[in-house]
């Protein structure tokens, strides 16, 4: 079973992805606060990571920037989703796809296969 972390603040997004990532067979870390990935992350790294970009503690391109930069997860795929920036972001972090807010599930649960597929 893939595993992914999702790191996202809107409640409502982080409900509706929880459950259609699990409805796809992930093993899925769902996390609202910058603060709490950063503990998960020092003792854990998925397979993917979908990182929100703007959380109530930080901010998304900053993770990435900590995922790009560790050596035990710099080749791990990291997608960037947003309702506030652009492509540009990903740019910044050398994240793999920016996914623009609102999304289409079934074209994430694309995205998200095909990056692990390529992994």
């Amino acid at each position: 079973m893939k595993s992914i972390f999702v790191i996202e603040d809107n409640e409502d997004i982080g409900f509706i992805l929880d459950y259609f990532l699990r409805e796809e067979g992930f093993k899925v870390r769902l996390f609202a606060r910058a603060e709490d990935f950063t503990k998960a992350f020092k003792h854990e790294v998925p397979d993917i990571f979908l990182v929100d970009v703007m959380l109530p503690d930080g901010d998304g391109i900053d993770l990435c920037n900590l995922i790009k930069h560790d050596s035990r997860s710099a080749e791990v795929p990291v997608l960037i989703m947003s309702a506030h920036s652009d492509e540009a972001a990903v740019k910044r972090c050398k994240a793999e796809e920016f996914i623009p807010k609102p999304f289409d599930l079934i074209e994430l649960g694309n995205t998200i296969n095909t990056y692990l597929a390529a992994s």
